[in-house]
């Protein structure tokens, strides 16, 4: 059959049948085509476009923040603990090298992982719902200890460990509120199912009121006792006392969050 044009145009029936020709022919499914072998350890290994490689050997960026002082520093690491896997923060203190040496001696550092019920206190302190708090670490960590104080125009962090110097560090308003945003990251992944401002308000009403309510019955019974430190006062220990250029960043250490 041929139109007016001369053009031979076969019935639909054969066209029908010549196009069932085609796909049944054999072909390769685009997904069936790619074949998968395992990796190479150094192709896994091998980070490309930025990207990091999946499977076990995938590298999680470290989220942490540092704080720079005088005579000392100290960095806060988003952590979890090794036995329940819980979300909490560890400070890694160091000691600013001697005269004449620029930077901090991290490798005489102290480590110390805030357990999950200080975790609430410190936060509380941050928010300026508490006013202070010294604690002091248990078990194969004895020996160690950090005091937090909410002073008002900045926070004061004092790490310590038998046989070290004392590291202690002021955080201004700006790295406060960085480091406290760690806090709260750590805090919100514990309880998923919370929203930040409903960690926040159960903090207040569970945490700071007990622990008010603490404080005042200790008082109560021993007037004698000075349980907070008096406001606008810096905390000294052994001779060493938070300065106020200590809040400065010192220009050869710039202040970063990574």
């Amino acid at each position: 059959m041929s139109d007016g044009d001369g053009f031979h145009n076969p019935p639909f029936q054969a066209k029908s049948l010549e196009y069932i020709k085609i796909i049944k022919r054999p072909c390769m499914h685009p997904f069936k085509a790619a074949q998968y072998r395992p990796r190479h350890r150094d192709e896994q290994n091998q980070n490309t476009n930025g990207h990091y490689p999946r499977g076990k050997n995938r590298k999680e960026p470290v989220t942490s923040y540092y704080v720079y002082g005088k005579s000392a520093a100290i960095e806060f690491v988003c952590d979890e603990t090794r036995k329940q896997q819980i979300n909490t923060i560890s400070m890694q203190a160091a000691s600013a090298r001697g005269e004449g040496e620029r930077g901090y001696d991290w490798d005489n550092k102290t480590i110390i992982q805030i357990p999950r019920n200080e975790l609430l206190v410190v936060m509380a302190i941050m928010l300026g719902m508490l006013p202070r708090a010294e604690f002091d670490q248990t078990g194969l960590h004895a020996g160690k200890s950090y005091t937090v104080e909410h002073q008002d125009e900045k926070l004061f962090f004092m790490v310590a460990e038998r046989g070290k110097p004392i590291r202690a560090v002021g955080l201004c308003p700006e790295d406060s509120y960085q480091v406290a945003t760690l806090f709260l990251r750590q805090l919100k992944a514990n309880s998923p199912w919370m929203t930040t401002a409903e960690v926040i308000d159960l903090i207040e009403m569970t945490v700071v009121r007990m622990k008010l309510a603490q404080q005042a019955r200790q008082q109560s019974a021993d007037p004698d006792v000075d349980l907070d430190v008096e406001e606008g006062d810096s905390i000294e220990e052994d001779g060493v006392e938070l300065a106020e250029d200590d809040v400065v960043m010192r220009d050869d250490e710039p202040n970063f969050n990574r």
